[in-house]
């Protein structure tokens, strides 16, 4: 089981591993699809990684919102009450099922600090 299962679009990928770096280096256990392996079976291994998380940051950006697998991921998350979204691009819309829930912006942010992972995980953390 993962703490975090992290959701975004493959353009945005630098920015997932700055995110999953910067909270494993906090202690928390991450979840995000580099560490499939080769064989395995995307929608079963993504299933399983969702099922076993204990929350989803989901990184919207222009792209991610065109995603279909960024928006599934993330319905899953809020259909479990585990959603946490981010914005790590300016002037998103993120799409009309996901934007009641208060949404971090983390577009400036390059990994440095605590700051901003406190507002986006800790304080939304259950």
């Amino acid at each position: 089981m993962s703490d975090i299962f992290i959701s975004y679009s493959k353009s945005d990928r630098a920015k997932a591993q700055v995110l999953a770096k910067a909270l494993e280096g906090e202690g928390w256990s991450v979840w995000w699809d580099p560490k499939m392996r080769p064989g395995q079976s995307f929608d079963e291994v993504i299933d399983r990684a969702l099922e076993a998380a204990r929350s989803v940051i989901v990184l919207w950006s222009k792209k991610a919102t065109l995603s279909d697998y960024v928006k599934s991921e993330a319905w899953e998350g809020k259909q479990r009450g585990i959603l946490i979204p981010a914005l790590i691009e300016d002037g998103v819309r993120i799409p009309l099922d996901f934007r009641r829930l208060h949404a971090s912006r983390l577009a400036d942010w390059q990994g440095e600090g605590k700051g901003h992972l406190e507002r986006c995980y800790s304080s939304c953390h259950t």
